[in-house]
């Protein structure tokens, strides 16, 4: 496929004695004159290096941190955003397609652009540390191991004869390393569990701490992908595309000109599904106000507060 393989030297350390370095972690490309890689000490407990490379082109600088919505409810203009729904044509933008997901994805867009005309809002930046126990025990047991590892290179390289004592130096290093991040994790984690002890279970405090502990549930997902327009592909359903383009594109699978089975029916059908009003608007009341956004980016205090309004008019 035209890949040229760019990492030349040894990229799995291992810590225990008698074992030897390896080069598994590879970096593959179609265009090698672009790329600069260099190669440098693991990074937390992994015994396996930290591969950089630097190309001369990358996409666009973006804050890695992300952002976050915060609605001011209190100032929204409730009336203009009723004059809004009750004047839009619902039925020639968001109910002219037979697919049920594409009118619940016409709703939903119909929604964040009222919330965004008639609720102010303001976006901040999420500035939450990726490691918040990494202290400076932490940064200090990770110097002397890189400085470790620099010097069994630099013994490597020369074909020093005293290599196996700079390669055991740099194993008690990344040793030491390896416990000074657990005993950082742990300490963290019992300081945490102190404080989720004096707050009251399933409080808003509660789960506020209980997040911050290690493992939370704000993992980074998938970072933005490059599409051969040199585009970035953002959205899940955008990546899963890209990735069923590039496997489809490199498929050397021949089907010729045959056809999917034909599969006999199952005697059985799906009844008609109704969808009353007063069913959909029991459902919206019954939303917890303290939850956070599903995948639609409609808070559950919009349709809570909008019926509220209308009640009491």
């Amino acid at each position: 496929m035209g890949l040229s393989q760019l990492v030349k030297q040894a990229t799995r350390v291992p810590d225990i004695a008698g074992h030897t370095a390896n080069c598994l972690d590879l970096l593959l490309t179609t265009d090698p004159d672009r790329c600069v890689v260099t190669v440098s000490s693991p990074l937390g407990t992994s015994d396996h290096c930290l591969v950089k490379s630097v190309t001369s082109f990358s996409p666009p600088d973006c804050d890695s941190r992300g952002e976050r919505r915060i609605w001011r409810y209190k100032s929204a203009d409730w009336d203009e955003m009723r004059h809004f729904f009750a004047s839009y044509p619902w039925q020639q933008v968001c109910f002219s397609s037979e697919n049920p997901s594409s009118c619940a994805e016409a709703i939903s867009d119909v929604v964040r652009q009222a919330m965004e005309y008639y609720i102010p809002y303001s976006d901040v930046p999420v500035g939450s540390s990726a490691r918040p126990w990494f202290n400076a025990d932490c940064a200090e047991a990770e110097k002397r191991k890189h400085s470790a590892f620099l010097a069994w290179v630099d013994a490597r390289d020369r074909k020093a004869p005293d290599l196996s004592s700079n390669k055991r130096a740099f194993n008690h290093a990344a040793k030491s390393y390896k416990k000074a991040l657990r005993k950082a994790r742990f300490d963290r984690i019992s300081h945490i569990g102190q404080k989720l002890s004096a707050q009251p279970s399933g409080s808003r405090a509660f789960w506020s701490l209980a997040k911050s502990v290690e493992a939370n549930f704000c993992r980074p997902t998938l970072p933005p992908l490059v599409r051969p327009d040199g585009t970035l592909a953002h959205t899940a359903r955008e990546k899963a595309g890209l990735f069923a383009s590039l496997f489809a594109n490199n498929s050397r699978l021949d089907t010729g000109s045959s056809t999917p089975p034909t599969l006999s029916h199952c005697g059985t059908s799906m009844p008609e599904v109704r969808i009353r009003n007063k069913e959909v608007l029991r459902a919206l009341c019954r939303l917890d106000v303290n939850k956070a956004s599903g995948p639609d980016g409609i808070d559950p205090q919009m349709p809570q507060l909008q019926h509220y309004r209308e009640q009491k008019l």
